[in-house]
């Protein structure tokens, strides 16, 4: 689920052997098989995994609870919030850029 939700979206899909590379980077240790039963599981869970059929399928998130305009509304929000230490904002935009995949916190400044 970490997976599709930080690093996948409908313009940056991922094959099954992208999600084994990735589970390794975890120390996990996958097999296609297990990897397909997965993502039916996520699916009956409630995530919106979207499959697009190919030579290699590519799969990706077809929903999130925010997209990425929302998300960087919010992020301005809190950063021109004057009632918010520096330090809570960098943690309240840390936890909002987990909501979508690919947000640039580098962009806002926050190492």
């Amino acid at each position: 689920m970490k997976i599709f939700l930080e690093k996948t979206d409908e313009e940056y899909p991922i094959t099954i052997n992208g999600i084994i590379n990735n589970l390794k980077s975890y120390g996990i240790f996958a097999e296609r098989k297990s990897v397909y039963s997965d993502i039916e599981l996520l699916r009956n869970f409630g995530l919106n995994i979207i499959c697009i059929r190919e030579k290699a399928n590519y799969y990706f998130i077809g929903s999130r609870k925010f997209e990425m305009p929302e998300l960087k509304l919010l992020v301005d929000a809190v950063q021109s919030s004057s009632f918010i230490t520096y330090k809570k904002s960098e943690e309240l935009i840390k936890k909002l850029g987990s909501y979508v995949a690919f947000i640039r916190l580098r962009f806002y400044n926050i190492k």
